[in-house]
């Protein structure tokens, strides 16, 4: 191997933690300028477009990285997987953009603001473009840094040049379409640059369909959860909620996207391990990062829950502080979400189980359905609830998988003692939060950042008192020196 996972791993913290950094730039900026009912209609028509989105990606992504990775010494193999998939995901883009905007026109309640869904209907067709599953598989993580940051600074930049005003809704689309267009574009020339495209025919793009609908079943379950919410509450609540609950969605991911980076890194190698036969490599990084997932993020899911209100103050302004219940609600939710993570991509789904994950998924699906249907009859519809409810199904999907895994014979388990430390000590933060809040009342933005400030140092300095005091693996993991050692001593392997 000629990449250091522990490097991976620190390219895709840095680019996760840009995600972080940038939204927390732009969005308290747009959230205050823009009117409320312009950022509502926003969110509005981007939950309509998450429900079009994943088929136009139909699967490609998820697939096309599990499947290079597997043949990535293959330049052949690789050229010809990575022609059937641009090709049949071109298709899939045209057909989903155009369903999309006769839908636009032709529904009436889209006319007040149908300029906001056609401009956004770009977001769907150039997700043809975004083909970082070969860099991710390539383990091209330096690049997917360089690119990002390039884009997302050209897009902040932008966007206080030219958003100014109230009504400036327009202007703020259009920038970001611009910035998704750039990225999927670099994304796309420079996994062009490293593979050529191949001659295939017809029957090669049909052979794609099977396979790819299982993965797309698998991957797009998620629109049996979270996007159902969005999708329940955009018909049967009131805007201003869709909005708490997407701002409270946005919120927690831009954290979870940090702390996953640890997780994520591993997909490719574990893929590869388990297809080349290497059980003990795949099973040490499995349970090595596993662990250094729950330890960063655990803190981070609990430290946001106790601090929902602060945080959303600084995010979103006082007019949107309602949502910070929402927001509590789902950093308890991600926190249970990480053992899906865990068992689902670096377990079921590296060693090519996504069928039994598939039916998994949906079961549970079903049941969040249900669940938001008897919340519409006792209109009970509620952002909070729809957490609440999630959140139930999330753990359902998590005993499911302890179940099947155990009967596949896998040695494996995600309550060990070192992951009920990292909660143990998380739970600390509440007092100590609440001791904060009492001695530093609120009265204004000031007191939000100074107790907020107060708050994360307590709370980093118990935590990570904790991990010197146990001597955790997790501090190891995190020495950068090493990291450069152990990139330069793994080209010779």
């Amino acid at each position: 191997m000629s990449k250091s996972i522990k490097l991976n791993a620190f390219y895709k913290s840095v680019l996760s933690a840009l995600n972080i950094i940038f939204p927390l730039i732009t969005a308290p900026y747009v959230a205050r300028i823009l009117s409320v009912d312009g950022f509502t209609e926003y969110n509005k028509a981007i939950s309509i477009i998450s429900w079009f989105t994943p088929f136009a990606v139909f699967g490609v992504y998820t697939y096309g990285m599990r499947s290079v990775s597997q043949i990535k010494n293959d330049k052949k193999k690789v050229s010809a997987l990575f022609t059937k998939l641009f090709i049949f995901n071109i298709f899939t883009s045209v057909l989903v953009t155009a369903v999309y905007v006769i839908m636009v026109l032709l529904v009436p309640s889209f006319l007040k603001y149908r300029n906001i869904y056609l401009i956004l209907a770009s977001q769907i067709f150039f997700v043809c473009f975004a083909t970082d599953y070969v860099n991710e598989a390539f383990e091209s993580y330096g690049f997917i840094l360089i690119k990002t940051f390039l884009c997302r600074f050209l897009y902040v930049i932008s966007v206080f040049l030219f958003v100014r005003k109230n009504d400036d809704i327009f202007i703020y689309i259009l920038l970001v379409n611009i910035s998704l267009i750039l990225n999927n574009v670099f994304t796309f020339a420079y996994a062009k640059s490293k593979i050529r495209f191949s001659k295939i025919c017809f029957k090669d793009l049909t052979s794609l369909f099977k396979p790819l609908s299982v993965v797309f079943l698998l991957v797009n379950s998620s629109m049996l959860y979270t996007i159902f919410d969005r999708f329940m509450l955009v018909w049967f609540s009131d805007a201003l909620s869709l909005t708490y609950y997407n701002v409270s969605q946005t919120i927690i991911l831009a954290v979870v996207n940090v702390t996953t980076s640890v997780l994520l890194v591993s997909i490719p190698r574990l893929s590869f391990y388990w297809a080349d036969g290497k059980k003990n490599e795949y099973c040490f990084l499995l349970e090595k990062s596993s662990s250094s997932f729950l330890a960063l993020h655990t803190p981070c899911c609990i430290g946001m829950a106790v601090l929902s209100f602060e945080v959303f103050y600084i995010y979103a302004g006082q007019k949107y502080l309602s949502g910070a219940l929402s927001l509590c609600l789902f950093s308890v939710r991600y926190y249970f979400g990480a053992f899906d993570m865990i068992l689902a991509k670096q377990v079921l789904l590296a060693t090519g189980n996504e069928k039994i994950l598939t039916k998994i998924y949906y079961f549970a699906g079903i049941y969040n359905i249900l669940s938001k249907i008897v919340l519409v009859l006792l209109n009970k519809l509620t952002p909070e609830l729809c957490i609440i409810t999630t959140a139930s199904s999330d753990i359902l999907v998590v005993v499911l998988q302890i179940l099947f895994i155990r009967k596949l014979g896998f040695n494996f388990s995600i309550f060990s003692k070192k992951n009920f430390k990292y909660l143990a000590t998380s739970f600390i933060f509440i007092p100590i939060v609440l001791a904060v809040k009492h001695f530093i009342s609120f009265d204004g933005a000031v007191s939000i950042l100074i107790r907020s400030v107060v708050s994360v140092v307590l709370c980093g300095f118990l935590y990570l008192s904790m991990l010197i005091f146990t001597k955790d693996e997790f501090l190891k993991n995190l020495a950068f020196w090493k990291s450069k050692k152990q990139a330069s001593g793994a080209k010779n392997e």
